[in-house]
């Protein structure tokens, strides 16, 4: 494993305690060290060396979940082919349905899977479970598409949800504070070079599922819903120290107001003070774990302070 620079390994080393996703920490390398190789030449070798030094990151206090679905299409009667602008809800001769659900916890290496093979019924139970235990749901178009598509079916079968969820729509944080070409998770993916959806068929893969009752397809179809979690979970990690989080997870855990509210840690600084146009001081915070920056009151500054100078006493 000499590969790379005493200087290098050195940082690396830093950035394995830090946190357990090794895509943000080869970017992290690509960037300071201007190095040319790709991106996944280096994670893989940053993988190697965390197993070599059985490094464990820190674990993130959050119960951070990520997923992501796949929906059967609604069957219906057309009077004509083209551009079809609207269709009689009579017209629907089968609804769509959930044909699988894809998710994986944060921390976790394993991407587990539920599909309609178990009953549709039967997966939307044991998937709401899930989001219940879950601090935050994670996906791409989450808000407006998955999570309506799983209540929607739960609601047809008399699972009963919750009516919200804590969630965080990388799609919402793509068009807030970025200007990507495109906000589709498999162009954000290569734009940030992290990785891509997995190919196939297209179109005919879900005719396949649907209409044939394929296993081969529907192992496919699981296996593309499963890297599109992946994917997803990386994207979040490079998104991450660039966007404001919903949830404050260190206050959720029990901590205080001026830890790390993404990851909770109480190793953070402040680098920045600023006032608003009312003349109210703001302190600009960074987390020396997961380098997430973000604000708080100058009364919870003051409280950092005083509790630090009481510790040390």
């Amino acid at each position: 494993m000499s590969k790379y620079p005493r200087q290098v390994k050195e940082f690396i080393k830093v950035r394995l305690e830090q946190t357990p996703n090794n895509t943000q920490i080869a970017r992290d390398v690509k960037n300071k060290f201007e190095i040319k190789q790709e991106l996944d030449i280096v994670r893989r070798w940053i993988s190697n060396y965390r197993a070599e030094l059985k490094i464990e990151a820190q674990m993130s206090k959050a119960r951070r979940l990520f997923f992501d679905i796949e929906t059967s299409y609604h069957t219906a009667r057309l009077w004509r082919v083209g551009k079809v602008g609207w269709v009689n809800p009579e017209q629907i001769i089968e609804p769509k349905k959930i044909i699988c659900i894809s998710y994986k916890w944060q921390n976790d290496d394993t991407v587990h899977t539920l599909d309609w093979r178990m009953g549709e019924k039967k997966m939307l139970k044991a998937f709401v479970k899930i989001m219940e235990q879950a601090d935050e749901c994670v996906g791409h178009n989450s808000d407006r598409f998955d999570i309506k598509e799983i209540r929607t079916r739960a609601a047809y079968h008399g699972v009963l949800m919750y009516p919200n969820y804590r969630t965080l729509d990388t799609l919402k944080k793509a068009r807030q504070y970025f200007a990507f070409p495109s906000n589709k998770l498999d162009y954000i993916g290569k734009y940030l070079n992290v990785g891509r959806k997995m190919e196939h068929e297209g179109f005919d893969l879900w005719i396949k599922v649907v209409e044939h009752g394929d296993e081969e397809a529907l192992e496919r179809m699981i296996a593309y819903c499963e890297q599109d979690v992946i994917l997803l979970e990386d994207t979040y990690f490079v998104l991450s120290p660039f966007i404001n989080h919903n949830n404050n997870f260190a206050v959720l855990r029990g901590g205080e107001k001026w830890e790390c509210p993404e990851c909770a840690s109480s190793k953070v600084k402040m680098f920045r003070t600023y006032t608003t146009a009312m003349g109210v001081v703001r302190r600009e915070m960074s987390c020396n774990d997961c380098k997430k920056q973000y604000r708080v009151s100058n009364r919870t500054y003051m409280q950092m302070l005083e509790n630090e100078m009481n510790n040390d006493n």
